[in-house]
């Protein structure tokens, strides 16, 4: 189950069963083992059903309690096991498979005058497959093809280190360098321009002088 469909999964369910699902949401592998207690504050109840939506209503178990007789279809058999006391019925499914990934439900059913039947609380699960081993081989191990794909990006990433860090080297010693150069030249301008300058004025002064 990809994580789009979980995520839409989980939200339309949520949306919908919200109230009875007091266990919030559960995830198990294939294989494993659900645990669900199913409670309820009325007295004397006369049974438990466990019903299963996804998004259809089956029914995965009737455990009548007095009796203590569980009646299941047949791909439940010899999977459900149910403990405890009446108000409070520990409930365990074996062997989970991904098809019965769904919201679980506790059903409890009451003589008042007549048949009552109480929905009281539940939980969601997800059931996620097996993975087989060579797909966890070729999950964790890259194949041969990808790669040349893969020299090709670090001798890209490297190149790029190498670029970026000449630019550095180019603004921290050179760019000095060239700025102080050219400050001095500017120096060496303004001296040569003020000594032009000054020889000037001198001429001029001593022409006038040899006038007077």
């Amino acid at each position: 189950m990809t994580l789009s469909v979980t995520l839409c999964f989980t939200a339309v369910l949520f949306s919908q069963y919200s109230a009875i699902l007091t266990a919030g949401s559960v995830m198990k592998n294939q294989g494993e083992t659900l645990t669900i207690v199913c409670t309820t504050e009325d007295t004397d109840p006369i049974g438990l059903y466990l019903h299963l939506r996804c998004p259809e209503r089956h029914e995965v178990f009737y455990y009548h309690i007095d009796s203590k007789t569980l009646t299941s279809p047949p791909e439940f058999d010899e999977r459900v096991t149910v403990s405890g006391d009446p108000k409070m019925l520990t409930v365990t499914i074996t062997s989970l498979q991904v098809n019965e990934s769904g919201v679980y439900s506790c059903v409890f059913n009451f003589f008042d005058g007549k048949r009552v039947e109480k929905e009281t609380n539940g939980a969601l699960l997800f059931v996620e497959a097996k993975v087989a081993v060579t797909d966890k081989v070729s999950r964790t191990e890259p194949s041969t093809s990808t790669m040349p794909e893969m020299l090709v990006l670090v001798s890209a990433i490297m190149a790029c280190t190498v670029v970026i860090l000449c630019m550095l080297v180019t603004a921290v010693w050179v760019v000095p360098k060239v700025k102080a150069l050219c400050a001095r030249r500017r120096e060496d301008r303004s001296k040569a321009h003020n000594v032009v300058h000054n020889a000037v004025y001198e001429d001029m002064r001593a022409h006038r002088t040899q006038q007077i």
